[in-house]
């Protein structure tokens, strides 16, 4: 079996990735008012993407259910997927992942030091018949930008200070910061319909109908959602040639990963997303799959709770961090594939300094910064205690996520040996997002896909003190006025010489607060049946590069024929 090994390119600009955070949905919803897509007789020799015949249809094999699919307010991973599906962005990643093409932009130009203009297609259109405008654009960076909209993606227009639609394909968008990092953060906006949302309450756009019936704008169009069960998507009828070569793609909630792997094994799904690394071997020998990886550019790590105790003292943070044998862990779980996170930047990004100096696992080191922060040991468990209080905490993760729960156990038994109780806590994924959401959880452990666009916004958005929620996802709430200084230098510094020492400065601070402590690198590894040809992963998300893909005519079964 082919393994596939796609490596990021270091200096390459690649546009933000969804924060992975996962959600349940709520009610069943079905598609109503749009138009969907595929059928029987798609001509042979339409014009697609990749090439291929038009046709098909891919089964996803999703291990979590999207939260909802508005593009301003959606917080997970599968919702980002369908997202990316069924809207347009202003520009995606271009196949060289070292900058931006145009999508819903057409182009784009300053026309002075602050004033950044937008030309919007005029040939698109919402699955419900209205013309896309500039109006739409200026609506949506509007809304993205209220604070009380709560978008998780605020970042991406923070640079912005306002719009002014000049006619129906133009916008003059008034900057604040001008540099590299403030327009490949705007190119990522995903408009929404002006139409359909003008009328809600920002406050209530999270849970707006739309959420759970989408109109959107992009190659595919909303069919139906299942809670519990599946979202399905059609392609879009009156998408512009050359369309993606797929009729349909389903998303069918799969959370247990061998369930997945025997439904694609045998023949009943075709994709599955973060194979976890003990079942690669086991994609390897089949005769129907082939296993991918993706770039590198998630650490997960486990985000600290710094608004309460005991993580509220760095030295605690700092000393759990030291227990670890992160080495031992990545080599241990996942073998060849393996690879410690030693900074909450990975190293293939160029903003990573590699003479910064990680937090060492020491276990010595780790027993006298306990006992400098109070915490002796003490009780015949060997668990530390202060003032009467065990130190002991819970580390919160999605209870579908095996990967996630093997890695805590192993932590588990290592800051056991130092006196500290660390205690796995699996929660559904709604709750789970929730509590991270609300700031009721000690520890969480999830992760982070870098964008090397957007490094500067996408750091913002994690470690910048504005970002504390509800303003942003910031949820170990990081407060470090140097990190925030930084910060806003670095985001309006246009030269990468005198950026170079301020990114050191910043990435060792980040590496010596413990807010975020990286503990491996993710695989990155997908499964993807045989049917398929012209498959690609150039970044860590499938919908990147699904419009290539296509089925050729004599692999198709009779689910391939969209009705």
């Amino acid at each position: 079996m082919k393994y596939i090994r796609n490596d990021v390119v270091r200096t390459g600009r690649v546009p933000v990735l969804a924060l992975a955070l996962v959600l349940a949905a709520g009610p069943a919803a079905c598609g109503d008012g749009t138009r969907g897509g595929g059928g029987d007789d798609v001509a042979s020799d339409t014009e697609t993407v990749g090439g291929g015949p038009a046709g098909g249809v891919l089964v996803v094999l999703a291990d979590r259910e999207p939260d909802q699919l508005n593009p301003l307010t959606f917080s997970s991973n599968p919702a980002y997927h369908a997202v990316q599906l069924m809207f347009r962005p202003l520009a995606r990643r271009d196949s060289t992942l070292s900058g931006y093409a145009p999508d819903l932009a057409r182009a784009w130009h300053w026309e002075d030091e602050a004033t950044l203009i937008l030309q919007i297609r005029d040939d698109v259109r919402w699955h419900d018949g209205t013309p896309v405008t500039a109006d739409d654009v200026a609506f949506t960076i509007e809304r993205q930008r209220d604070p009380v909209t709560g978008s998780p993606r605020l970042a991406d227009v923070a640079a912005v200070a306002g719009v002014t639609v000049r006619d129906s394909v133009t916008l003059a968008v008034a900057m604040e910061r001008t540099g590299v990092y403030a327009v490949n953060a705007l190119l990522e906006v995903v408009t929404v319909p002006r139409h359909l949302l003008e009328d809600v309450a920002p406050a209530e756009l999270r849970n707006a109908p739309f959420g759970r019936r989408p109109v959107g704008n992009g190659p595919y169009v909303f069919r139906a959602w299942t809670a519990g069960q599946s979202l399905t998507l059609d392609v879009n009828p009156d998408q512009p040639l050359p369309r993606p070569a797929l009729d349909r793609i389903i998303m069918r909630f799969v959370p247990d990963a061998n369930a997945a792997l025997t439904e694609l094994l045998t023949g009943q799904g075709d994709l599955i997303q973060r194979v976890p690394p003990q079942l690669a071997q086991r994609v390897r020998a089949a005769p129907n799959a082939e296993l991918h990886a993706g770039p590198r550019v998630r650490p997960a790590w486990i985000a600290f709770n710094t608004r309460r105790p005991p993580f509220d003292d760095v030295r605690v943070r700092r000393a759990i961090l030291m227990a670890v044998d992160r080495d031992e862990i990545a080599r241990g779980l996942f073998g060849d594939l393996g690879e410690p996170a030693l900074s909450p930047i990975p190293d293939v990004l160029r903003e990573h300094s590699p003479g910064v100096t990680p937090v060492p696992y020491d276990t010595a080191g780790a027993r006298r910064l306990l006992d400098e922060a109070g915490w002796r040991p003490a009780g015949r468990d060997g668990v530390r205690q202060r003032n009467g209080t065990a130190l002991r905490f819970e580390v919160e993760f999605i209870s579908t996520d095996q990967t996630r729960q093997d890695v805590l156990v192993a932590m588990q038994s290592m800051l056991r040996r130092v006196g500290v109780d660390m205690v796995p806590r699996a929660y559904e994924s709604s709750t789970w997002v929730q509590r991270l959401r609300d700031g009721e959880f000690a520890a969480s452990f999830w992760g982070w896909g870098w964008g090397p666009g957007v490094v500067g916004p996408n750091t913002e958005m994690i470690f910048h003190s504005r970002s504390i929620p509800p303003a942003g996802p910031n949820f170990g709430a990081g407060r470090n006025p140097r990190v925030d200084a930084l910060l806003d230098r670095l985001l309006v510094e246009p030269d990468t010489g005198r950026a170079r020492p301020l990114w050191q400065e910043l990435e060792q601070l980040l590496i010596d607060d413990v807010v975020y402590a990286p503990i491996y690198m993710d695989p990155e590894l997908f499964a993807v049946s045989t049917r398929f040809e012209n498959v690609r992963f150039r970044g860590i998300e499938w919908v990147e590069d699904v419009q290539y893909w296509y089925v050729p005519e004599g692999e198709r079964l009779p689910r391939d024929r969209v009705r």
